[in-house]
């Protein structure tokens, strides 16, 4: 009997990795087939600052950086979305300021070596691919560690045709890569004090990340709550890394990176400013999701409920300071109707209160919904 228990287990867990793959394998086709300007926004898959990346695969590849540079320009005037027609000059390291915040980011360029000496430029799109499928694979994983794998499989499905996700997951930035490593991170946290292998994986996610993308305020937080929850040790060891691991950033970033669209401001005057800019973008994003992804809004705003409503627990703790760390990325860099883009990472850390959100609706509904048919009757 047992023995059978096991067969059908693993058979449906066969059965939801393949419908999770197939989705994934259109979800890709679908971007890459179909992409472009929607609302005046750019949906494209090669976005303004992916040439960037690319320039840096295809020059670690021994291209001449001059040569290269040009076949970039060439192909973003005709594949990106608005035919972005960029003077060469201004894509050199020694010439763009952009290079200040990209220095920092070798990873994903890293990684796309293989695939862009295979298929040139569209190689670039292969990683935020992958990242997706790891995404998706994750929280599907996250549901059936809950006991709650159909759960795990809906919101798989669900990040799977979400626009704001689709469009950020699948171009050639490094945010796709960045939330893939995330997705991992609620994963290495279950049973982790007493798990030292998972303990080293956690410490290498922060020195990656960083290497991604800007992490800094997000691993802060999670050392945060992991100090309070009794894992002292992690808790600092993650501190620690993080913050020599984002040196590199702290020393090229440049200094329009802080509320860039304030340039005239000094230093102080930018300080007041953030407030403001708090405000701004926590708004702005709510009303975009509430035009562009109103699913992926219904869905974070259960994982909210559902973290509110189970305050106790590990899980819920982090969803509510990456809730504050991703926020203040994005008011930090001040920019606002960028459709979720710097909040990306908290999709990682909302799959579990989300389920503790479900779980609570399905009490309550089991309680009070049959008390209203008995009225009607």
């Amino acid at each position: 009997m047992k023995h059978r228990r096991i067969n059908l287990v693993s058979n449906s867990l066969g059965i939801y990795l393949c419908i999770i793959f197939a989705f994934w394998i259109v979800a890709v086709a679908s971007r890459i087939l179909y992409n472009g300007l929607i609302l005046g926004l750019d949906f494209g898959i090669y976005q303004p600052d992916g040439i960037y990346y690319a320039l840096r695969s295809l020059s670690w590849l021994g291209n001449n950086e001059f040569d290269a540079a040009n076949q970039l320009v060439d192909w973003y005037k005709s594949n990106s979305a608005k035919n972005l027609d960029l003077p060469v000059s201004a894509i050199y390291p020694w010439n763009a300021e952009v290079w200040g915040l990209v220095g920092p980011r070798i990873l994903y360029p890293l990684l796309s070596i293989p695939f862009v000496s295979l298929l040139g430029v569209p190689g670039m799109l292969v990683v935020p691919s992958l990242s997706l499928l790891l995404l998706m694979v994750s929280s599907y994983y996250l549901g059936h560690k809950l006991n709650f794998p159909f759960i795990g499989l809906i919101i798989a499905i669900g990040l799977s045709i979400s626009p704001t996700i689709l469009r950020w997951m699948i171009s050639n930035t490094t945010d796709s890569l960045l939330l893939g490593l995330f997705s991992l991170v609620p994963i290495l946290l279950i049973n982790l004090k007493e798990n030292y292998r998972n303990q080293v994986l956690i410490l290498m996610l922060v020195v990656l990340t960083n290497m991604t993308r800007f992490s800094f305020p997000i691993w802060f937080g999670v050392a945060f709550i992991l100090f309070i929850y009794g894992a002292k040790r992690i808790s600092i060891g993650i501190f620690l890394l993080n913050i020599v691991s984002c040196i590199p950033t702290f020393l090229m970033q440049p200094k329009t990176a802080f509320l860039p669209l304030e340039n005239e401001l000094s230093a102080i005057e930018k300080i007041f400013q953030l407030p403001k800019s708090f405000l701004k973008v926590g708004f702005y994003e709510i009303a975009e999701l509430a035009v562009l992804d109103r699913m992926l809004l219904v869905f974070l705003a259960v994982a909210l409920f559902g973290a509110l409503t189970n305050l106790r627990s590990i899980e819920s703790g982090l969803f509510l300071v990456v809730l504050l760390a991703v926020w203040a990325l994005g008011a930090i860099n001040g920019n606002v109707g960028v459709n979720f883009r710097y909040q990306l990472p908290l999709i990682s850390f909302s799959i579990i209160p989300f389920i503790y959100g479900v779980g609570k609706f399905a009490k309550w509904y089991s309680r009070n919904g049959l008390n209203i048919v008995r009225d009607k009757t």
